[in-house]
């Protein structure tokens, strides 16, 4: 699926962390002579660990699950992510897919053949592997927002700095929070003056989507404004990546980017790096700062005895999904209730537009299907 006349596009996921691969696949002993076929000349009989950058395929029509994900290099299926994680992932990698775009992760495969020491004839060779990826929590795999319209470039992943003053600027980050509570966000970095008639100070002045949401400390400034400066003398705009954590009342975001002095020579004056965009909207209101319009907006009370008593998974899957139900009342100006889910009932007030669709999850929930609580939560 790598490439099929030029349609697709591969889409490396977001959120992992520096170069570890924690998430196992499995059923790779299944998959031993594809393996070898993808390791090509770099497989060693006595030992190979090699990185790989492989996709990650939804399969619906999967006989045996049809939230199945398997995991291919080079074209060849190598194993797939273990059920209980697939059923997390499946409908928002299905999305890409829909897009055009096919998910991409970087694998570390490490094999050897486990009895190439013995020289019994006709002894057949063993190959001894293992694989595991680089993958994120299911909201953390793309970026909360769009990459700008104008001219920019990303810088490369670097150790984290607090932005600073962002309680000023949380009517704009709110609107980012997540039931989660953590986010990725593109962030634009631009210089700011700041100085006074004593002291002459410029600042970076961090922004979403055009808006300010706070600033760096004049010494951490210090240490980006080269780069700004130097991109911005090619007609670039600097962008990072923020990492936002977030509540109904309070906010901190962390830029984690390379500084000036850590940049590579060919990230200065090479082609910019960039991130593909999916087109989608703001999730900024253009009118973001008017009053709550007077027109009411109407509220679904959710007051339910369950058919069956919800196991402990269940109840913290319809947890998570009333959670995400709550932000979206709360991104309307509406006072939020806490959801209350037990073994017995559930309980929670969500936006009469969303009812139907979260009493369908919910009895999904209960019969353990979580492909609509899934789905809804990837919509808020």
């Amino acid at each position: 699926m790598s490439d099929v006349g030029g349609q697709w596009r591969p889409y490396p996921l977001w959120g992992g962390r520096g170069d570890w691969c924690n998430e196992e696949v499995v059923g790779v002993h299944a998959y031993t002579d594809a393996i070898r076929s993808t390791l090509g000349s770099d497989f060693d009989p006595g030992g190979t660990s090699v990185r790989r950058t492989v996709e990650l395929i939804p399969e619906p029509g999967n006989p045996h699950d049809r939230y199945a994900v398997s995991v291919r290099a080079s074209n060849y299926l190598i194993g797939y992510l273990a059920r209980e994680r697939a059923i997390l992932f499946h409908s928002r990698l299905a999305e890409l897919i829909k897009r055009g775009l096919v998910p991409t992760v970087t694998a570390s495969i490490r094999a050897y053949d486990r009895n190439s020491w013995d020289d019994t004839p006709g002894t057949p060779v063993e190959l001894s592997v293992s694989v595991e990826i680089q993958l994120s929590e299911p909201h953390l795999l793309i970026p909360g927002n769009e990459p700008p319209e104008i001219p920019y470039t990303l810088l490369p992943s670097g150790a984290s700095v607090q932005v600073t003053k962002v309680d000023d600027h949380f009517d704009v980050l709110r609107n980012f929070v997540e039931p989660e509570g953590e986010l990725e966000l593109l962030v634009t970095l631009h210089e700011l003056d700041v100085s006074t008639a004593r002291t002459e100070k410029k600042v970076v002045e961090v922004r979403v989507d055009g808006h300010r949401i706070g600033q760096l400390t004049p010494q951490t400034s210090a240490k980006f404004l080269p780069a700004v400066r130097h991109l911005g003398g090619r007609g670039l705009v600097t962008v990072g990546r923020g990492w936002f954590r977030g509540s109904s009342v309070s906010a901190q975001v962390s830029l984690m980017a390379a500084k000036a002095h850590e940049l590579p020579e060919d990230f200065l004056t090479g082609e910019p790096w960039t991130v593909i965009a999916l087109n989608r909207p703001s999730r900024i209101p253009v009118d973001e700062g008017r009053s709550v319009c007077a027109e009411p907006i109407p509220t679904f009370a959710i007051d339910m005895v369950t058919t069956r008593p919800l196991t402990p998974w269940q109840q913290k899957e319809a947890t998570k999904m009333l959670i995400a139900a709550s932000t979206a009342v709360a991104s309307r100006g509406l006072p939020v209730v806490e959801p209350q889910v037990s073994p017995d009932s559930i309980k929670a007030i969500v936006l009469e537009s969303h009812s139907a669709d979260i009493l369908a999850a919910l009895a999904g929930i209960e019969d353990s299907d979580f492909a609509l609580a899934v789905k809804y939560r990837s919509l808020q």
